[in-house]
């Protein structure tokens, strides 16, 4: 592939999603871990729509879409902090009920052990089955579920399937052996690489995993003691959230209120339904858009006490359900770099602001090479996005880079399409 573009760039998270409880609680125990905040967060809901049990639902048409949040996360080895993001959630949703330690499992082995652990009673003495049709399942190695999911006669996929609508679950090999409901979350943690090898292996078809809210993560800061949440900070974040789970679990229906019906209507489902239209790599990892970006918001307004979908609800909801977007897009990109991701993120979080050069030295701990950085500081400037500046100090001029205007971009761009300059050529 030639060098004229990067089909996507590592995703921006906007802060603007963090809202209610769950967003209160990440940005509470931020400063005391590296675990990337959309990490911690998005593990927090994940939890909480399973907590909340089968009763709150968003009705999309004849559907009934209960509130349950199915994250990838995707974080590179030993950087990504995967498992940093769970532990973090961990500590306030074991504090706010013990019924999270009892639902939580590991393991997805097939659709006959996922139906195993919720399974209906065969009778009143039977033991094994469950009239708790809630679980919460983390898988820290994804790829053995995609690999799994591919062996022939496995039963996994289409179990999955029935698990993100809360239907019943069967498998035909056992008809007497089943449950009448579902109300699964399933976490999962794999790296970009993995999944790109999965994928090559046709392991989207089906629709299997664009059922999941892809999220990409990784270590948001270098914290060489991190000291962890105090326990005040626990117990009062705790006592929130299991206050609202109590809340939450009365609330059935859950319907837009007129401001969000305007938001939905006039911008969000075309915006969200972009990938229906489309036919490129990351388009099916993302056909789950829309129906996640509401029951999302669903997940806000029920922890909120409340039944009806505000446009605050929806505008943060839309927030996460960009960043999977755009995590898909990334992931699915056929050419990335670490360290120049690394860097894009911080450029673009920066905002108009820009970075020095010598921040981003400090960024990768002054451990590049001179030519490194050299290469870096040239790739992020020359598409046209970032430029140079030289800012006088009185003495040697210090470099900053920042955004171009899109304005300025587009003027550029037609320049060069006029004079047949291509990076192709």
């Amino acid at each position: 592939m030639g060098d004229e573009f990067r089909l996507a760039d590592v995703p921006v998270v906007d802060r603007g999603m963090f809202v209610g409880v769950p967003g209160d609680i990440t940005l509470a125990a931020e400063p005391t871990t590296e675990a990337d905040p959309v990490g911690v967060y998005v593990s927090l809901l994940a939890s909480a729509g399973v907590l909340l049990g089968p009763g709150p639902y968003v009705p999309i048409g004849n559907t009934r879409h209960p509130l349950l949040i199915w994250p990838l996360l995707f974080g590179r080895t030993g950087s990504g902090r995967k498992g940093e993001a769970d532990q973090t959630a961990r500590v306030f949703l074991a504090q706010a009920t013990p019924d999270y330690t009892m639902l939580k499992v590991k393991g997805l082995t097939s659709g006959e052990g996922l139906i195993e652990r919720i399974r209906d009673p065969k009778d009143e003495e039977d033991s094994g089955g469950t009239l708790d049709k809630r679980l919460i399942v983390m898988e820290p190695e994804f790829a053995s579920v995609m690999s799994r999911a591919k062996r022939e006669g496995s039963t996994l996929g289409s179990v999955l399937r029935d698990a993100w609508e809360g239907s019943a679950l069967s498998v035909l090999s056992r008809k007497a052996y089943g449950t009448s409901l579902s109300h699964v979350s399933i976490t999962g943690h794999i790296t970009p690489k993995e999944f790109r090898e999965k994928m090559a292996g046709g392991e989207m078809s089906g629709g299997t995993f664009n059922r999941f809210l892809p999220i990409y993560v990784e270590r948001s800061k270098k914290l060489p003691i991190p000291r962890g949440v105090d326990d005040q900070t626990i117990d009062e974040q705790a006592t929130r959230l299991r206050n609202a789970l109590q809340r939450g679990k009365s609330i059935t229906r859950i319907e837009l209120d007129d401001e969000a019906v305007t938001l939905w209507t006039d911008e969000l489902y075309d915006e969200f339904s972009e990938a229906d239209d489309d036919d490129q790599p990351w388009t099916e990892f993302a056909r789950r858009a829309a129906p996640y970006c509401l029951r999302i918001a669903g997940l806000h307004a029920v922890l909120d006490g409340r039944k009806r979908i505000s446009k605050a609800d929806l505008a943060a909801a839309a927030a996460l359900a960009r960043y999977s977007v755009a995590t898909a897009k990334y992931v699915l990109s056929p050419r990335q770099d670490a360290k120049f991701d690394r860097l894009m993120r911080a450029l673009l979080a920066s905002g108009e602001r820009g970075m020095t050069r010598t921040e981003i030295s400090k960024l990768f701990s002054r451990n590049l090479k001179r030519s490194e950085l050299e290469e870096l500081l040239f790739e992020v400037t020359r598409d046209g996005r970032f430029e140079v500046q030289k800012l006088p100090t009185g003495g040697r001029p210090v470099e900053k880079y920042v955004p171009v205007p899109e304005e300025q971009r587009s003027a550029g761009a037609e320049r060069q399409s006029g004079s047949g300059a291509f990076w192709n050529n």
